[in-house]
């Protein structure tokens, strides 16, 4: 017998002795328990990922929000676009098609571009306001002290379009220290026609160029007089807000004539 026939034999025999070592502490059953978690491990992954290990300000978390936020979005609406129009045997030749792509592109204008209407929930990133209060299903929230209060509001996308914020306060002087501001622009603040002098809807007009650079919009709230609601409650408070409504420019031309 030959010394490579030799070696052959020994390297078998050890993976045997190896086996027979681990047949009773090596299950061969499948852990369902363990499978049925795999969504949790992923999550968990990314988690682990996407953890902040430093404090960061505001603005911060807000831009690092949306670049994952948009990231998904890309992701999802690449994955509809193949879907939807896969070849079978070339997936990724649909990427490659201009006019496809630009159907697409003019089909999610279209989507974005539908009135959106908010209460003051968690999809508006904020910052100086007190908690978030339940009206029925509406939320809202009151502006605290602070020299601005800042809620980020998400648009229509890159186009011109008006912001409508309604609210109200405690007292109807506390609107003339009232100010609202976005990309610039200082937002017309009008008593709301309910006869109630205290509510009150601000509207912004804002230009292509004014929202193209993220998917939310940064208003600033300023108020120069806070005050108590009642015995009972010792919170000063200025503005509560209820209610952000964004409208391209031709509808909202088209309601006001309406």
């Amino acid at each position: 017998m030959s010394d490579k026939t030799i070696a052959e034999i020994a390297e078998e025999v050890s993976l045997l002795l190896q086996l027979d070592r681990t047949r009773h502490q090596v299950s061969s059953k499948v852990d369902m328990a363990v499978l049925a978690n795999i969504p949790a491990h992923i999550a968990s992954t990314f988690e682990k990922a996407n953890a902040i290990g430093t404090e960061l300000s505001p603005n911060q978390a807000y831009d690092l929000i949306n670049k994952r936020v948009s990231e998904i979005q890309a992701q999802v609406y690449l994955m509809r676009l193949e879907l939807e129009n896969r070849d079978p045997h070339d997936p990724a030749n649909i990427y490659a098609d201009p006019m496809v792509i630009s159907a697409y592109g003019e089909r999610l204008e279209g989507m974005i571009a539908q009135p959106k209407s908010f209460t003051f929930g968690p999809e508006i990133l904020a910052e100086g306001w007190y908690s978030r209060e339940m009206s029925g299903e509406s939320s809202h929230r009151w502006m605290r002290p602070a020299d601005m209060s800042l809620a980020c509001v998400p648009h229509l996308g890159t186009l011109a379009q008006t912001l409508e914020i309604q609210g109200y306060v405690v007292h109807a002087e506390q609107l003339e220290g009232l100010s609202i501001r976005a990309a610039g622009k200082e937002a017309k603040i009008a008593v709301t026609p309910s006869g109630n002098a205290a509510q009150f809807t601000a509207t912004l007009t804002l230009d292509a160029k004014d929202v193209k650079s993220a998917n939310y919009l940064p208003v600033e709230f300023r108020m120069s007089s806070f005050k108590k609601p009642n015995e009972q409650d010792s919170r000063l408070l200025g503005a509560n807000i209820n209610r952000f409504t964004c409208k391209s420019l031709q509808e909202a031309a088209d309601a006001s004539t309406s």
